[in-house]
């Protein structure tokens, strides 16, 4: 995966954190938490769980479909270890740019770094608070290490 600086990716994080009602959402940083990074971080809200990788706008085609697939098992992974459905766990890949991005390819969503924000909190509330809170603290402690192969 095309892997983007980390003030880059902090960028990512930041803006989506500004953005998002805080009550209803937590955030977690999985690039120091994981030796296999597949994803740079897991936003959970009441839509549901976002696996969220950050990457350059401009990709070859077969390296971007690479990207996808590694993405969509990263989320299918959270999934596991978050302890909600599959279809509650949405795999985003989010572009570099200042140019919104609102697409859908190899079953993961393609968003720009402009529309992220938007992207999380346009979709139907799947998790109350409680639910939220439960699957972020699972997927927080697994990315530590303490969930056994379950890395995203």
């Amino acid at each position: 995966m095309a892997q983007l600086a980390p003030a880059e990716v902090d960028m990512v994080i930041e803006r989506a954190l500004s953005e998002l009602p805080f009550d209803d959402w937590q955030v977690i940083d999985t690039r120091r938490d994981s030796t296999a990074r597949q994803a740079d971080f897991v936003v959970v809200g009441p839509p549901g769980v976002f696996v969220i990788a950050c990457g350059p706008r401009h990709n070859k085609e077969r390296a971007r479909a690479k990207e996808l697939m590694r993405l969509l098992d990263a989320a299918h992974q959270v999934a596991d270890v978050s302890g909600v459905r599959r279809d509650e766990v949405h795999p985003v890949l989010c572009l570099t740019g200042e140019t919104p991005e609102d697409s859908w390819s190899r079953g993961v969503t393609v968003c720009g770094i402009v529309n992220l924000a938007d992207t999380l909190v346009f979709k139907r509330e799947r998790l109350d608070r409680s639910e939220v809170e439960v699957a972020a603290s699972a997927v927080s402690q697994a990315m530590r290490g303490n969930g056994g192969r379950h890395r995203a």
